[in-house]
């Protein structure tokens, strides 16, 4: 799959914005810089080049451009909760990115991950109380999985094939805050990540990403999260906030929280982590224009031991007008839980 991403970036980079049709409001806006995550794309494009294998109820599911007779013949495996585990089972362990459509699905992508967990470490994030209608796992060479939780915010013309097409080739972008370098990152190995995205109907679109990796040392395990929240603009409306929180059990401890608090040309950050409550928090704010039409914030922390928290993340956008300011805001609300091997 990294050809895939690297081809549908490319064509985003090179055609910018104005030649895709994905998350955007339905009269045509968009924001004014291309921001190379893919979001405002037509991402579906990116299944042109990949067999798609349906499983389980699939008359409740789209055509894709190109689909496969059986696993074996698959790049991708698009399937409804009924499907069959066996069959999806293996396409994950020959590395096939598996997809859910449909109510249940993230309970579906929980258990084939934990028929699977002998051979991989993978995070989820699930989201409650929202609509989601599609979550991908996309396995990796090194015995790790990526998850993507796709919310149905309205903003995708079609609700399966462009989430999934994200999941295949887009990315939530470089920082625009400060990542620090340690001293010991050659001990931590890369574990998984876990994405949360939507689009909205009106053209806004938002994506948080939760990357961990993991040491192991003669005192137990350490692990790192590292989180980035990213937010673009819709039609008129410009980026305003962007915050991610997430609560770990009170005694569990956290340190080397970033970043600290700190104002630069495109953004602002506030960190309000508290080590002692095991809290993690920080607020991200755009301060020139470039960053009101997308920005991206990242932070972190170490902790040990298993990781388990409760999470939201949260997404205002701005639109001033004469007499006063429209809002509109989305968020993401629920339980992140990693499976870290051993």
């Amino acid at each position: 799959m990294p050809s895939t991403r690297r081809r549908f970036l490319a064509a985003v980079g090179t055609t910018g914005i104005a030649g895709f049709a994905g998350c955007s409001a339905f009269d045509g806006g968009r924001p004014d810089v291309n921001t190379g995550s893919g979001l405002h794309a037509d991402t579906s494009r990116a299944l042109d080049d990949e067999a798609v294998y349906l499983a389980g109820d699939t008359s409740d599911l789209p055509d894709p451009p190109k689909t496969a007779e059986a696993v074996a013949g698959a790049d991708v495996v698009l399937a409804t909760p009924s499907a069959d585990r066996a069959d999806l089972t293996r396409a994950l362990r020959a590395d096939k990115p598996v997809a859910f459509a449909g109510g249940g699905a993230q309970a579906a992508l929980r258990d084939l991950l934990e028929a699977a967990r002998g051979e991989y470490t993978f995070g989820v994030e699930a989201v409650r109380a929202r609509p989601v209608e599609t979550v991908v796992a996309v396995p990796g060479g090194s015995g790790t999985v990526e998850t993507y939780t796709c919310v149905a915010e309205g903003g995708w013309a079609d609700p399966v094939l462009d989430p999934l097409g994200w999941a295949l080739a887009g990315r939530v972008p470089e920082c625009d805050t400060f990542v620090p370098e340690a001293s010991t990152d050659d001990s931590f190995e890369y574990v998984g990540a876990a994405n949360v995205v939507g689009c909205l109907e009106t053209g806004e679109a938002y994506a948080s990403r939760t990357a961990a990796s993991a040491a192991e040392t003669d005192v137990g395990r350490f692990v790192r999260l590292q989180t980035a929240v990213h937010a673009s603009a819709g039609d008129g409306y410009a980026v305003e906030e962007a915050v991610r929180e997430m609560d770990l059990p009170d005694d569990q401890n956290i340190d080397d929280l970033y970043p600290n608090g700190y104002a630069e040309d495109d953004v602002g950050v506030v960190n309000s982590s508290d080590n002692l409550r095991s809290q993690f928090e920080i607020v991200v704010t755009p301060a020139s224009d470039r960053a009101r039409s997308a920005l991206t914030g990242c932070g972190g922390f170490r902790t040990e031991g298993a990781v388990g928290y409760d999470y939201r993340s949260s997404f205002q956008w701005k639109r001033d007008r004469l007499l006063g300011s429209n809002r509109h805001y989305a968020s993401a609300t629920g339980r992140g839980e990693w499976h870290l091997g051993g």
